[in-house]
């Protein structure tokens, strides 16, 4: 369940970012590139996560590498 919740707190972070107006290259790669690598994906993969636009679904199995 632990991974629901990350990704939920990655989803609202990326939307505050986009809210503040603040989207920088340097705040996307704060926010991206350590998520990113602690479930190796890829760069598309994460911001589609970030953007909701896979479902838990698919989410699950890039995590998985299936």
């Amino acid at each position: 369940m632990k991974i629901i919740e990350e990704i939920d707190k990655f989803q609202d972070n990326w939307n505050k970012l986009v809210e503040s107006g603040q989207m920088t290259i340097q705040a996307i790669r704060n926010l991206c590139i350590p998520f990113r690598d602690k479930y190796k994906l890829t760069d598309k993969q994460t911001l589609q996560i970030a953007r909701r636009e896979v479902n838990i679904t698919q989410i699950n199995e890039w995590i998985k590498g299936e």
